[in-house]
């Protein structure tokens, strides 16, 4: 999917219900076989059994290209990762890590309970009610300069789908789960990001950068007064309460990724 040909339109994205009348929670038993994900035509679906989806998707990006949707939903997590094909140079088509995450707030809040707040930590990490549910990682072809075209780019996300190989998730108090706070199952999630990408790259093409990347400034913690954060290059610049103005680098808080560790979600 190229962040310049990603949709014709505005619909209401695909999976977004308002109401149902009953909801389907995310399920933590990882026997149930996924069943077939009902995505957009730009799609195609790869469900990856076993190992990081994030290095599935980059294997796939040169030949399968745009488009390429892995995912996997075992072992206590959903994940899931996209493959771009951008027409910019990488520093431009890089802000597309932003269109990823506005999507992903709005497949989230669109399959929870409505009275608990869903937040980003700058760059990366998704916080349910106050507690880390993952978080997202973007990968570019590696030597590839500022000023050149990417071949491909990866977004990838990680969520804590349940807890409970834990015998005291209480313990753990920083982090929260799917199945914990009640979330629509799995699949539900994954279809509607999609959607909502498909939805951020078309609003990109035809209103401009601000229709992506407010959403996203608006979920970031901790919240401040209107106009007091914005994206310059990628990084996020902000004016504290205190008077002062601070740079956030996206390409270190990339690279930290601060919500993960060498097993997936920190908890």
């Amino acid at each position: 999917m190229s962040e310049g040909r990603a949709g014709n339109g505005e619909a209401a994205p695909q999976g977004v219900v308002s109401s149902l009348p009953q909801r389907k929670t995310a399920q933590s038993g990882a026997d149930d076989a996924p069943r077939r994900l009902l995505l957009p035509p730009p799609y195609d679906q790869h469900y990856h059994a076993d190992g990081d989806v994030l290095d599935e998707a980059i294997r796939l990006a040169p030949e399968a290209g745009a488009g390429t949707l892995v995912w996997r939903r075992e072992g206590g997590l959903l994940t899931f990762a996209v493959v771009l094909e951008p027409e910019k140079p990488l520093r431009a088509a890089r802000l597309a890590f932003f269109a990823g995450m506005a999507a992903l707030g709005d497949a989230l809040a669109a399959h929870c309970l409505p009275d608990k707040p869903l937040r980003f930590a700058f760059p990366d990490t998704v916080i349910f009610d106050a507690a880390r549910l993952g978080g997202a990682r973007f990968v570019t072809p590696e030597g590839c300069g500022e000023d050149e075209v990417p071949d491909w780019m990866v977004f990838a996300v990680e969520l804590i789908g349940d807890r409970d190989h834990l015998p005291h998730p209480g313990v753990f108090p920083d982090s929260t789960s799917l199945a914990e706070e009640e979330f629509e199952e799995s699949e539900l999630i994954v279809e509607s990001f999609a959607s909502y990408l498909m939805l951020y790259f078309d609003r990109w093409t035809h209103q401009g950068f601000d229709a992506v990347i407010k959403p996203y400034l608006d979920r970031l913690d901790p919240k401040l007064e209107p106009g007091a954060r914005a994206i310059a290059d990628g990084d996020l610049i902000e004016r504290l309460p205190d008077g002062e103005t601070r740079r956030v680098g996206l390409l270190e808080g990339l690279a930290a990724c601060a919500w993960r560790d060498a097993k997936g979600p920190r908890l």
